[in-house]
């Protein structure tokens, strides 16, 4: 398959998983399966496409640089929204020395060390701490990535140790199969070997398959990481093999621009009517969607603007 498929699958997969988050967070419950799934494929994308374009003698300083440039317009933007919208609501916290953590996404450094966190900032935003370290150890997994059989070897390494942490050092959320899913996505950008459709969609049905009979009719459920790790891979692998239908493009084209704005403002704008669970979801996604959209549109317009004025003061 084309580059520009895959591409162009990984943009309209990574909508649809900032939503299946969405989702997930709404409803709770059995949709948490699904939207580790949707975790894992944000993390490989990330992981895949850094490898496509980070390699051989990149500049380190400029591939961090570049990574704070972008994060951070949107972080600041999105933050001043945030702030407003806590001071109409009347929160308490806002100015503490946490939404600090919390207003750069690192919020989730006081959890995993059990330390309390009172600001309102910083809203489960763990995966974004997770991208940060990804970023910050990129540059070696690059290097390691260079020789295929070291690149196989750390993968493997890498599944090993992300698979004894996820059963021994707890957290509330899928953290160490979404980190080794950063590590996988580069690993398969660089070996390039991708499964057949068939054998990646029969994968998926079988391990969500097994998973369920083993949850619903024997009550085991040691085996789910196993499985939802399968799960991914294979939806990854899908992604790989076959490009999606077209009548995604103008799906993806509109809210592909959204996703950092979705994903940092969408726990907030939740709105929770008595007994009207699906009216109240469905209102909440046209919210979170027009608001982000909105966020977006003048995060860009304000951003060109700066740019413009850099470039006519003769400083770009």
């Amino acid at each position: 398959m084309k580059s520009s498929d895959i591409s162009y699958n990984f943009s309209v997969a990574k909508v649809l998983s900032i939503l299946m988050v969405a989702t997930g967070h709404y409803f709770g419950g059995i949709l948490w399966i699904p939207t580790t799934v949707a975790l894992f494929v944000f993390a490989f994308s990330s992981g895949y496409f850094s490898a496509l374009k980070y390699t051989g003698n990149f500049s380190i300083k400029q591939f961090w640089i570049a990574k704070v440039v972008r994060l951070g317009f949107g972080l600041v933007f999105i933050n001043f929204f945030l702030l407003l919208l806590f001071v109409l609501q009347g929160k308490s916290n806002i100015v503490t020395w946490d939404s600090v953590l919390g207003v750069v996404g690192l919020s989730s450094v006081l959890n995993w060390l059990n330390l309390p966190y009172k600001s309102p900032f910083g809203s489960g935003l763990w995966f974004l701490t997770a991208l940060y370290i990804f970023y910050l150890v990129y540059p070696l997994v690059e290097r390691i990535n260079r020789n295929l059989w070291r690149a196989s070897v750390f993968a493997l390494l890498m599944l090993i140790v992300t698979t004894f942490l996820n059963f021994n050092v707890h957290v509330p959320y899928e953290l160490w199969m979404t980190a080794f899913g950063f590590l996988f996505g580069s690993y398969a950008a660089t070996i390039q070997i991708r499964m057949p459709l068939a054998m990646a969609s029969g994968i998926l049905i079988a391990s969500v398959v097994t998973m369920l009979a083993l949850n619903k009719f024997w009550c085991i459920n040691s085996l789910n990481y196993y499985m939802m790790l399968l799960a991914s891979i294979s939806v990854c692998g899908i992604l790989l093999a076959y490009r999606l239908p077209d009548f995604f493009a103008r799906f993806s084209s509109i809210f592909s621009e959204c996703i950092f704005e979705i994903y940092l403002i969408h726990t907030y704008l939740f709105l929770r009517i008595h007994d009207q669970n699906i009216v109240g979801y469905i209102a909440s996604i046209s919210l979170i969607l027009l608001v982000a959209n909105t966020l977006s549109k003048l995060r860009k317009m304000i951003v060109s603007d700066i740019k413009n004025r850099l470039v006519s003061g003769g400083l770009a």
